[in-house]
């Protein structure tokens, strides 16, 4: 019996082992090892935590924060980039999302795109431009050029209600980011829900932080597993290390 105990070890740490430098040459790399925080900061780690196997930021009647709270990925800025995680979301009025190439600023707080998630509204899988002044960059659906000057040209590619009908934000759900350049592409369970060209001078941003906040309010609770990151060179090919 111990024999075959040791033998079956061995099989799972050779293709544990081949998996991991599989996903090495192909350029993704891990960004939450699911068990602990490590490598990710909020100004209130009180409010996040690990469960299920993933990033649980949770807000409750007792426990509530004065403003939104933001835990950031410490590995440092992205600027082409793709990202891949899971994620689930509860509360009728909960709101998350994913920020990347953000600043941190005042009190924590994350400004600049996010990849939106909420179980209301028309956000979710579209683009915003969290405490910017361009509010909404790309809404679900859309297909949008912002020139130069700040001027912004809509191209509708599908209808909001229907590009995710019946999703359920309670299971398990893919997010893909894809930012090469000002071209910024966000993907749902593989279907695209907004496409960005954002060339304005004063305001596009080219690179910065990835992170996750929670709000305040009506108790809510997000969760982000298998967070998995690849960097890109500007014409969209893997970055050697």
């Amino acid at each position: 019996m111990r024999k075959i105990i040791v033998a079956a070890a061995w099989t799972f740490l050779a293709t544990f082992s081949l998996v991991s430098a599989q996903a090495s040459s192909t350029g993704w790399e891990r960004i939450f090892d699911g068990k602990t925080l490590r490598g990710w900061q909020a100004p209130d780690m009180s409010y996040f935590s690990v469960e299920d196997s993933a990033i649980t930021g949770q807000t409750t009647q007792d426990h509530n924060p004065p403003h939104n709270q933001f835990i950031v990925w410490q590995g440092g800025k992205v600027s082409d980039f793709e990202l891949r995680f899971k994620f689930r979301i509860f509360g009728a009025k909960a709101n998350s999302g994913m920020q990347f190439r953000s600043a941190v600023k005042d009190k924590g707080l994350v400004w600049g795109y996010q990849a939106d998630i909420a179980t209301s509204g028309p956000y979710l899988g579209g683009i915003w431009d969290e405490y910017g002044p361009r509010k909404s960059l790309a809404a679900r659906g859309e297909s949008n050029v912002i020139d130069e000057a700040g001027k912004k040209t809509t191209a509708k590619f599908g209808e909001a209600n229907s590009i995710l009908k019946g999703i359920n934000l309670e299971a398990w759900n893919d997010y893909h980011i894809i930012a090469i350049g000002p071209h910024i592409t966000l993907k749902i369970n593989g279907q695209k829900t907004a496409e960005l060209i954002d060339r304005e001078v004063e305001r596009a941003a080219a690179s910065g932080v990835l992170a996750m906040p929670i709000i305040p309010g009506e108790p809510m609770k997000v969760q982000y597993k298998d967070l998995l990151l690849k960097m890109l060179s500007p014409q969209g090919q893997v970055k050697s290390k």
